[in-house]
């Protein structure tokens, strides 16, 4: 499937709030950090990590620290925000290895073997994912590649740690899409994370807590998504192909 959108990400913070641009940027690192922590610490078999060719020496060097594995699984060129497909990597430009964290070799190459063959329900086990949910990713992804709880629309409640509506700007407590805003798999398991997140960086694990779960408007049309919260407008590409517009009107609970 072709994208009639260029990848981008833009947010604008409210007059007022400049601050959550740096704040933002300090919980992606934690949800990366927490990517890793979780493996270590056991809660999964298996993460998706991005090496950059730039840090790759400082990278393995934390790997082989913790005695975790990393099984490189291709090279990726740089796309701006999120992706759903690989970029082709431009000879002389730079690039970063997609691959997993695993705590063993052979879930590395589980895993390596599942993604070769798309096995998504395979991919799900291994990164933690609730059943409920890799089966609605399965379902889902080849026909909406931004499946944010698909056929709801109007004023939604739910778990914060099932709020996905702001991972386009690294703000967010699970790594996966929940089936339903009110998915009890998922809040269990983001509870975990959650409780890791702290251990990072407690101030920014609670700001983002309270941030996924106030009142965010996400609005889709034309390929471009835009999510507003109290503190910042986010915009970026999504899927293009919908009839009319799907405005989400998020409460958590």
């Amino acid at each position: 499937m072709e994208d009639f959108v260029s990848s981008f990400v833009r947010t604008m913070p409210k007059q007022g709030h400049e601050q959550w641009m740096a704040k933002l940027g300090r919980m992606g690192m934690m949800f990366q950090e927490a990517e890793h922590q979780m493996v270590k610490q056991g809660f999964r078999k298996a993460a998706i990590i991005h090496v950059d060719q730039n840090n790759l020496e400082e990278m393995w060097e934390k790997i082989n620290k913790d005695k975790l594995v990393f099984t490189p699984i291709l090279k990726s060129g740089y796309y701006e925000g999120f992706a759903h497909k690989h970029k082709a990597v431009v000879p002389g430009e730079s690039f970063f290895w997609y691959g997993s964290l695993t705590r063993t070799y052979e879930d590395g190459q589980k895993f390596k073997k599942a993604e070769k063959e798309q096995h998504h329900n395979t991919i799900g086990l291994l990164l933690g994912y609730p059943e409920c949910c890799s089966k609605y990713f399965t379902k889902n992804f080849p026909i909406n590649y931004d499946p944010i709880w698909l056929g709801k629309e109007g004023k939604v409640t739910g778990y914060p740690e099932c709020n996905q509506m702001l991972r386009y700007f690294g703000a967010r407590i699970t790594s996966h899409f929940s089936c339903s805003p009110t998915c009890e798999a998922t809040r269990k398991i983001g509870q975990l994370w959650f409780k890791v997140m702290k251990g990072i960086d407690k101030d920014s694990a609670e700001e983002l807590y309270d941030l996924l779960a106030g009142p965010i408007t996400w609005d889709s049309y034309h390929g471009v998504v835009q999510v507003e919260t109290p503190y910042f407008v986010g915009l970026t590409h999504t899927f293009p192909l919908i009839e009319k517009p799907r405005i989400i009107e998020w409460k958590g609970k």
